[in-house]
């Protein structure tokens, strides 16, 4: 785990002198998605017998915040090409051998809601449908998608439960929609996926439900861990993190020097300024202990040998909604702090500002996340399906 840190250090220079460039592209530049990939930083929940690290998701989350610091889309598309690489877990053995022919540099793409539309079609499945917010998606040789199972053009339900299932798309089968204009995260190029019949053959597909049989790569203790930790807990809440403690970090620059308009004592001297200073650092050091002693405690039962229960799979679901929703109330409180400063692009706290704005709508981390922790511990249905995975 330090020589990961100590590699995301080293390039932290070199993939923070591109984020202009990058904005202005709406995706990573080449150089960067070289630094990222020379280190393995998009193989960490990769099988090692596939080459890659297979890293506990406690060490994940901590490098992630490492390098988002440094660039907030590179850390994203850290979280991007991971998740997509877990759910490769499900997928039959000759599927997984399939995607990493040409090595375990492979990058993967994925949209997971809403789902498209699968027909059965002779060892496969004919996808169509659109869905938004594929990252890395021009960099991408295989798109994930989450797909409603149809008959004569109806959805298929077991049980009242519609029959889903999940499938990775050759990239070059599908169409990418330009629609990636945004006022935050500009640099992580997740457009719209969409797919007019494409062909998936059933090896690259798998019933989307909770109860699988791993191949034979991802039999280790990680393919175990929960969904929402492996991708939540562990990728995007510390990339929340990282954008926070920028801001905070920039806000105390500014504060040596700026004096406020009539006032005869710089920042750093007012009082106010001053608490939400305190308050911020507050949100964003209780929200990563609570984060990281979470998935913490989770990766400890799942090397004990024992499966995490639903209430605890809600609980990493919390920490990393509660982390998601601090950050964005500290990097609110830096903003306001520094006054008309924050409101121009050169300064980076406006990045930040507009950064977080993206973050928190992400859906498995907005605030009524809160609601489907809560759903849990009052024993009901949660809102969330995922969660069960």
């Amino acid at each position: 785990m330090n020589t990961l840190l100590e590699s995301a250090t080293k390039i932290g220079p070199i993939i923070s002198q591109y984020i202009d460039e990058e904005e202005s592209n709406r995706m990573l530049s080449k150089t960067v998605l070289s630094a990222l990939r020379e280190p393995g930083f998009h193989r960490l929940f990769m099988p090692k017998s596939l080459g890659g690290l297979e890293m506990d998701p406690l060490s994940v989350a901590k490098l992630v915040e490492e390098v988002a610091s440094y660039n907030t889309a590179a850390g994203w598309s850290m979280m991007v090409a991971n998740v997509s690489t877990w759910w490769c877990r499900m997928l039959p053995q000759k599927g997984v051998e399939e995607i990493y022919k040409n090595g375990p540099d492979t990058l993967l793409a994925g949209a997971f809601h809403p789902p498209m539309m699968a027909t059965g079609s002779g060892n496969g499945w004919k996808i169509n449908g659109r869905s938004p917010l594929a990252s890395n998606i021009h960099a991408a040789s295989y798109i994930f998608v989450t797909a409603f199972v149809t008959d004569n053009g109806q959805i298929k339900f077991n049980n009242g439960i519609p029959e889903m299932i999940g499938v990775f798309m050759n990239a070059k089968d599908c169409q990418v929609v330009d629609t990636w204009y945004t006022i935050g995260l500009k640099a992580t190029d997740s457009n719209d996926v969409s797919a007019n019949d494409v062909f998936v053959p059933g090896h690259l597909s798998f019933p989307l439900r909770p109860d699988f049989q791993p191949n034979s790569f991802y039999s280790g203790p990680l393919y175990k861990f929960s969904a929402i930790g492996a991708s939540v807990a562990s990728l995007i809440a510390p990339v929340a993190l990282a954008i926070a403690t920028n801001a905070i970090n920039e806000l105390k620059i500014l504060a040596e020097k700026k004096m406020s308009f009539g006032a005869s004592a710089t920042l750093k001297e007012r009082n106010t300024i001053q608490k939400k200073l305190g308050m911020a650092e507050a949100l964003v050091q209780s929200s990563r202990c609570f984060l990281h002693q979470t998935i913490g405690d989770c990766w400890n039962k799942i090397l004990a040998g024992s499966l995490l229960s639903i209430q605890e799979k809600a609980t990493l679901l919390l920490a990393a909604t509660h982390t998601n929703q601090s950050c964005l109330q500290a990097v609110d409180m830096m903003y306001s702090a520094a006054g008309t400063s924050a409101i121009y692009f050169k300064n980076k706290l406006a990045r930040y500002f507009l950064d977080a704005q993206v973050v928190r709508q992400h859906g498995f981390a907005n605030e009524s996340r809160y609601e489907t922790a809560a759903q849990v511990y009052f024993g009901l249905q949660p809102d969330l399906p995922v969660l069960a995975f």
